[in-house]
């Protein structure tokens, strides 16, 4: 069809702003249209396109739509031969043959020019209106064989139905995918020690954003980035009976550190990676952290917590589900209109898990501007005593955004032994609660399926930190 899929498109024109400088010079192949002129010629972009179906450009208009349109077929073209910075071919690849589109993609890279490619997966299509062109040659492509097949492609977004992929050269420095993690000086060797046993199992890069620090990270494979946010330093901890600690959720200071997390997970996305797994720095990977990243979609994926209403200080919770008004996101809900009954059979998101991409700058942005709100500052021990994560669940309510990451990770309740009791059990599938059978601790809930548990979380001593690392390795 000479239409194309509306997906991402004014994520792509933002990326190709930022990527492309107005001097290029563009070949739109295949226009069909001429969505890409109508989403950049504006800007100030020189744009040509070359259609191969003659009719399609009067039919169409291309000719007011590009500085100059040409009939022809670009396989019959040398692409080091031509005058063009950059390469549009967007739902074009999938109706060239294997071998020629591989050549073609070859061809681009090789002559040191950049390209965008959009592609419909797993579409089948025949000839439409007397346009032979428009069969489907590649009707099999899918996030996986797209990989596979042209591995000089990088994937930019997509969803289940549309993806964009440009050529690795575009955005050199860059990664697909990232975990980050943050923290104040406090916590740099707890950082560290997460760090490392992610590092364990996975190849992707960890970046340790430092607040206010200029502590490094010693860990191979790990980017420290000090992060500039002048939040106080924070002195109040709790100490448990075996020696390990927790914050203080009493401490304003806490709130001003931990809501720098939507904006450093923002610099990562616009700096580092297309695709960031945010952590938790008290936590220790397993063999199956990658498979956090299964999980991206078109809106943020926050983790499932054990718990749907939380409680703090005599205060939360919810008697009956025709009265909201007692649990603790109601205040945020009030001052922002969020209707919060939305959230009646949803599960509550925490923040301390979370995968996001490019395509969700926006809703990290308005995460942020949530938890700066003047009244929440104004007293964010009251309105948001889960800090971060008290804007973060009414603004998900409101997006009408209830999927997100499974319960993946268990809260660490009797140090090294915690792993031991997970051991034992039998994953059947179901998420267990084995506070009351176990340690006598209602956090204590283990996801279903072995493979999900990618965390253990919630212990803050280095040393320990490691022997449990090491305890890890031996059972793998």
């Amino acid at each position: 069809m000479p239409e194309s899929y509306n997906y991402f498109k004014e994520d792509v024109k933002e990326f190709i702003i930022d990527k492309l400088p107005l001097n290029s010079k563009i070949l739109d192949i295949g226009p069909g249209i001429g969505t890409y002129s109508q989403l950049l010629r504006d800007v100030g972009y020189k744009m040509d396109a070359i259609e191969i179906f003659k009719p399609y450009i009067k039919k169409f208009n291309l000719e007011d739509k590009y500085d100059n349109v040409y009939h022809s077929d670009i396989l019959d073209l040398k692409i080091k031969n031509l005058d063009y910075d950059f390469y549009i071919l967007g739902d074009v690849l999938e109706h060239i043959k294997v071998n020629r589109a591989k050549k073609l993609i070859n061809d681009i890279v090789n002559s040191g020019k950049h390209c965008l490619v959009a592609i419909p997966y797993s579409m089948e299509q025949g000839e439409v209106n007397g346009n032979k062109y428009e069969t489907h040659h590649q009707p099999d492509l899918t996030k996986e064989l797209m990989k596979k097949r042209y591995p000089k492609l990088v994937h930019l977004f997509s969803n289940p139905q549309y993806g964009y992929y440009i050529n690795k050269e575009l955005d050199p420095n860059r990664v697909d995918r990232a975990y980050v993690l943050h923290c104040n000086e406090n916590y740099a060797g707890v950082a560290a020690m997460c760090a490392k046993s992610i590092k364990k199992y996975s190849d992707y890069p960890v970046i340790v954003y430092l607040v206010d620090s200029d502590k490094y990270i010693d860990v191979d494979g790990v980017s420290t980035y000090k992060w500039e946010a002048k939040v106080n330093p924070i002195h109040n901890y709790n100490v448990t009976e075996n020696g390990n600690y927790y914050i203080d959720r009493n401490d304003s200071s806490l709130y001003d550190l931990l809501i720098q997390k939507p904006l450093i997970v923002k610099h990562a996305l616009d700096n580092f990676a297309r695709c960031v797994a945010y952590i938790d720095c008290d936590s220790i990977a397993t063999k199956y952290v990658d498979n956090i990243f299964d999980y991206e979609s078109e809106h943020p994926m926050f983790a499932e917590g054990p718990f749907d209403y939380l409680h703090i200080n005599g205060r939360g919770g919810a008697w009956e589900r025709s009265d909201l008004s007692t649990t603790l996101e109601h205040p945020v809900c009030e001052i922002f209109k969020i209707d919060q009954y939305r959230r009646l059979d949803k599960r509550y998101r925490n923040s301390g898990y979370f995968l996001v991409n490019t395509l969700h700058k926006k809703f990290l942005n308005e995460w942020y501007w949530m938890c700066i709100n003047p009244t929440i500052l104004s007293n964010p021990t009251y309105y948001c005593p889960f800090h971060e994560e008290g804007t973060l669940n009414p603004l998900l309510w409101d997006k009408h955004i209830y999927d997100g990451l499974p319960l993946i990770y268990v809260n660490i309740v009797n140090d090294k032994d915690t792993i031991d009791e997970v051991n034992k059990i039998d994953f059947d599938g179901i998420d267990q609660d084995l506070g009351s059978n176990y340690i006598h601790n209602n956090w204590f809930k283990v996801p279903g399926n072995k493979n999900r548990l990618l965390f253990y979380h919630g212990e803050k001593r280095p040393k320990v930190m490691g022997e449990m690392i090491e305890k890890l390795g031996k059972l793998n």
